[in-house]
């Protein structure tokens, strides 16, 4: 069984993806990349979050960028 954090978990109409933090990964869910980022930003607070983020391609997460 795979962790919590390597599956999607966006609710339906949103794409999943996640960031990592100071204390592990931050799942999300949004509907494109500015908005994820500006959810990331929300709870890690850092200005680098972009090379972090992680969206979900249908079988893993992939770097987002």
């Amino acid at each position: 069984m795979s962790h919590l954090s390597d599956r999607p978990l966006a609710a339906a109409g949103l794409t999943s993806y996640r960031c990592r933090g100071a204390y592990g990964w931050i799942m999300i869910g949004a509907t494109d990349h500015e908005d994820a980022l500006r959810e990331a930003k929300r709870s890690t607070g850092t200005a680098t979050v972009l090379e972090k983020l992680q969206i979900w391609s249908g079988n893993a997460y992939r770097p987002a960028q």
